[in-house]
């Protein structure tokens, strides 16, 4: 039977067993027969062998087994055929407050017009920051997928974001933290959470500058690859990461927006 998650249904707890797990899950992958699921099928056998990793899930309806995959299969597909750098920003879904803005108006001594426009703008960077870590995520998927690594796209494991291809490796990413955050735990024996965030911050003369973290990341691919032996270490950086943002945002320029 199904538990009940924090943030929807689980099948962590489900009585079902491996063989009919089995079973629902290649029913749903084949009314798409047409996609390709092969890293999908690693992850589903990853979190198989740890069920505490199928996340939660909200269902309308039918709360079974059968109901759980096939929307977990069909996350995953939309998230892959339609990644962050594809996708169309919408408005937000509350009305600003005006005390707000007539806050800044008298603080600041500008007008309701020039009011407004900072607003836009303000608008214009929390789209952004809501997108970036997607497409840090994007940027990372095909940078380390040489190297054997998948990207649980769509929410397909809980909490976490890579695994390597023989499941060994799980890899959680976050695009900055206040915090250091080398540790690991395990799930099961022989299996790792790994845990990287993009953007520390270090003190020069007071003055604060950002520390960017892409030599640890470089570190946890090469160390646990199971592919791409023969090619260069991977070499992500913060020059290159920015080059693919920018190259995204020149094509797509409505995945943020100010309304």
């Amino acid at each position: 039977m199904f538990s009940v998650a924090k943030n929807g249904y689980t099948i962590a707890k489900s009585s079902e067993s491996d063989q009919k797990l089995r079973q629902y899950y290649n029913y749903a992958k084949s009314l798409e027969s047409h996609f390709t699921y092969d890293e999908l099928d690693i992850i589903f056998e990853v979190a198989l062998q740890s069920r505490e990793l199928f996340p939660g899930i909200n269902l309308a309806g039918n709360k079974t087994a059968s109901a759980y995959l096939l929307r977990w299969v069909n996350d995953y597909r939309s998230a892959i055929i339609t990644p962050p750098s594809a996708r169309i920003a919408n408005p937000k879904s509350a009305c600003s407050d005006p005390a707000i803005k007539q806050i800044v108006m008298v603080t600041q001594h500008i007008s309701q017009v020039d009011a407004s426009a900072q607003e836009k703008h303000h608008n214009l960077f929390m789209s952004a920051e809501n997108i970036q870590g997607n497409l840090l995520e994007e940027y990372i998927a095909i940078n380390s997928r040489p190297y054997g690594w998948i990207w649980c796209a769509g929410n397909t494991l809980h909490a976490i974001d890579f695994c390597n291809r023989d499941g060994s490796v799980l890899l959680q990413i976050k695009n900055k933290s206040n915090t250091e955050n080398s540790s690991s735990s395990n799930i099961r024996e022989g299996t790792s959470i790994l845990k990287w965030y993009r953007l520390g911050t270090k003190t020069i003369q007071k003055k604060l500058y950002p520390a960017y973290k892409w030599d640890s990341l470089n570190r946890i691919i090469n160390d646990h690859k199971t592919a791409g032996f023969h090619l260069p270490p991977c070499n992500m950086s913060e020059e290159h990461y920015v080059q693919f943002i920018t190259r995204i945002a020149e094509q797509n320029p409505s995945m943020i927006t100010s309304e």
